[in-house]
């Protein structure tokens, strides 16, 4: 693991300075300065206020000079312009960690970035670090060092957010479910402490369980999966990621391009790493109170014990929704069930039907049970649980017993457990004791499931080394030939062709290659051949050949105002297989990044594609496809042969490690691609240039 920076000052300081301290607390220095004047017994405080004065008991110096005390930590809220001085003010006082809270600087122009990067020049040259500039603080649990202000929950998750406001959603609704924060960071610009150097100081956190992140953007894409790799690999990492309604950041040259958006790319690189993903603040605070327990699922099968048949019915559709199975129990399994169960058979889901209200110890008998299934992964409890001290007091007191007793039975088990009940929203006796138990527990049948789903989080995915590729040099804007030419040095395979600059070329080549052959319009400005009318299939003789070959001259010539280079004439593929477009791309944070989809002319809005940072294995990539909503045509639907999904991911770990190794080439697409059961052929492609 790469040796994350010390962070000891920020987080754990023996002494304090807030440079823009006021009593004023609807601003933020005075949020701060409250918090720190109730602190003084933890660390000493310093306040500097050009206001002068006593605060909180604490006399209040006109500048940071007048200090005269080493300082570990300086908190600065104060104008853009004063930060600079402020700054090298708190150096000379020996701060080793800074904090500016303040705006203005990167993030409003290149003025204010240049102010910025000259205050990180100075503080790397002192041997310290920055968190900000445009940040809203920090807190720690263990130091009850708190510069945010407001209140936190103290608990074990670790948090990171680049939004502070969003932070301080995540801490309410993780108090309002029992757990709270161990340590928390706003990056805000970024500037000098990343969003990797927070999860590299959390993977080593001992009062951390489980990492929280709000990501937008890292400032160092690779750097970032690389951390978000290292830390995944000690400790759950879950990543609320937004920006998904988002198109592509620039317009592409390719479908590649434009399928591979920013926010695809950075979830492909959070799921190779072995993060989770969710969507909303709600969803993160779901899943780590899943993750946090360090229960991971085996496989997909989970056990439903519901005290309703409405509920188990419910939940098997839920389940399904986001991946999961019911489990198929065993004769064995299904035998030890029934003496706890009604009058309804043994099966799963299983359904008390009564036998809860009967004895409600048959809720622990059956976990047991269930748990105890080597066919179970995971086992979700939905219903009535939670609410029976409203049904009867004295059900109620027993209610909390059974639920300490299920509590243990799945910490033994090591199998996650959650529990839906249709009372958790009023907070009954026997929630709080599940979840002061390890035993999550939701309001929502589909939330529970969501969370239970993340519990399956991929191990991080191989990285090999890039492979070699030709070193043969392009033009700045490769036509087909060319492009074909270099993806065909890499082993791709390409129908037998020529380019035709008359007539009788296309029909010469039209009748060495055999026919039925393929025309297609050939210059480095023609993006999309079909469009322009510069494609045309099955010519069947020589003499059509020439005959097309004038046609589609003239025409793509006048609709697209160029001159073309030829006209390619091709052997025409066999028809069956599937066509799937196979690309890679720069991306601008990440880097090379591969993508495979559904191909052809209507790709984009099929869109079903499915992406990895590169390099990367094909065994990774041919697992991956499997997710795709047509993967049931590549495994041979309706009698069809399956086609040969590793010679499709080969291709695109060729078209992955020609990015990485070929540092000129912005992207590479193959669309289509043509799979059959005998292999893969390149029917188009197209190479862009930086």
């Amino acid at each position: 693991m790469t040796v994350g920076r010390d962070l000891s000052a920020l987080f754990a300081p023996a002494s304090v300075l807030l440079v823009g301290a006021t009593p004023d607390t609807l601003k933020w220095g005075g949020w701060v300065a409250r918090s720190f004047g109730q602190s003084t017994e933890r660390f000493r405080v310093h306040f500097v206020s050009r206001s002068g004065g006593d605060l909180y008991g604490i006399p209040v110096r006109t500048s940071v000079a007048e200090v005269g005390e080493h300082v570990d930590l300086a908190v600065i809220v104060i104008p853009a312009a004063g930060v600079p001085a402020a700054v090298e003010q708190s150096l000379a006082l020996g701060a080793k960690a800074i904090v500016v809270v303040s705006a203005g600087f990167g993030e409003v122009g290149e003025e204010g970035r240049a102010v910025q990067e000259a205050l990180v020049a100075m503080v790397r040259e002192a041997g310290a670090v920055l968190l900000g500039p445009n940040c809203l603080g920090l807190f720690d649990a263990d130091s009850r060092l708190n510069v945010y202000g407001e209140e936190f929950p103290i608990g074990d998750v670790g948090l990171v957010s680049q939004s502070g406001n969003l932070a301080l959603e995540i801490s309410l609704l993780l108090s309002g479910i029992g757990l709270g924060i161990s340590r928390f960071s706003s990056v805000g610009n970024q500037a000098d402490l990343t969003i990797a150097d927070m999860l590299r100081d959390l993977a080593v956190h001992d009062a951390t369980k489980v990492i929280a992140a709000y990501v937008e953007a890292p400032a160092d894409g690779e750097d970032f999966a690389e951390a978000l790799r290292e830390a995944a690999a000690i400790k759950p990492v879950v990543l609320l990621l937004s920006g998904r309604s988002e198109g592509a950041q620039r317009a592409a040259a390719s479908h590649t391009g434009v399928l591979a958006a920013e926010s695809r790319v950075i979830r492909a690189v959070a799921r190779d790493a072995g993060a989770a993903v969710v969507d909303t603040p709600g969803g993160l605070v779901d899943a780590v109170s899943v993750l946090r327990l360090g229960r991971f699922l085996r496989g997909s099968g989970i056990a439903i014990l519901a005290d309703g048949g409405g509920h188990g019915v419910v939940a098997s559709d839920a389940l399904a929704d986001v991946g999961l199975a019911v489990a198929d129990l065993t004769p064995t399994t299904l035998a030890a069930l029934t003496p706890h169960l009604g009058n309804v058979g043994p099966q799963n889901p299983v359904d008390l039907a009564g036998a809860g209200e009967s004895d409600m110890w048959n809720f622990h008998h059956l976990t047991e049970t269930l748990l105890a299934a080597d066919e179970v992964d995971g086992v979700i409890l939905s219903g009535y649980f939670g609410g029976y001290q409203a049904y009867n007091p004295a059900a109620g007191d027993r209610e909390v017993q059974i639920a300490k007793a299920i509590a243990a039975s799945a910490a033994k088990a090591k199998k996650p457990y959650i529990v839906h009940s249709m009372l958790e929203r009023t907070g009954t006796e026997t929630i709080d004791v599940l979840r002061a138990h390890g035993i999550p527990v939701f309001s929502r049948i589909e939330g529970a499931a969501a969370a239970l789903a993340l519990a399956r989080t991929p191990a991080p995915a191989a990285r090999p080394q890039a492979g070699l590729v030709g070193a043969d040099p392009l033009s700045t804007v490769p036509a087909y030939p060319e492009a074909r030419t270099l993806l065909a040095g890499l082993g791709i395979a390409f129908p037998a062709g020529g380019l035709a600059t008359t007539p009788a070329e296309a029909a010469a080549l039209a009748s060495s290659v055999g026919t039925p052959v393929v025309l297609k319009a050939v210059a480095a400005e023609l993006l999309h051949k079909t469009d322009a009318g510069g494609v045309l299939l099955g010519v069947a003789s020589p003499e059509s050949a020439a005959e097309a070959f004038t046609t589609m001259k003239e025409r793509v010539e006048t609709s697209a105002g160029l001159v073309l280079d030829g006209i390619w004439v091709e052997a025409m593929a066999a028809a069956g297989g599937v066509d799937l477009v196979v690309g890679a791309r720069r991306d601008r944070l990440f880097g090379p990044v591969v993508l495979i989809g559904v191909g052809g002319v209507f790709v984009e809005v099929l869109d079903d594609v499915v992406l990895a940072p590169a390099p990367t294995d094909a065994g990774h990539l041919a697992a991956l496809m499997r997710t795709l909503r047509a993967y049931p045509l590549l495994a041979g639907a309706r009698g069809q042969d399956p086609v040969d999904c590793d010679a499709v991911a080969a291709i695109a770990v060729r078209l992955g490690d020609l990015l990485a190794r070929r540092p000129e080439i912005a992207e590479v697409e193959i669309n289509p691609l043509r799979a059959t059961a005998a292999g893969a052929m390149a029917l188009d492609a197209r190479i862009v240039c930086e």
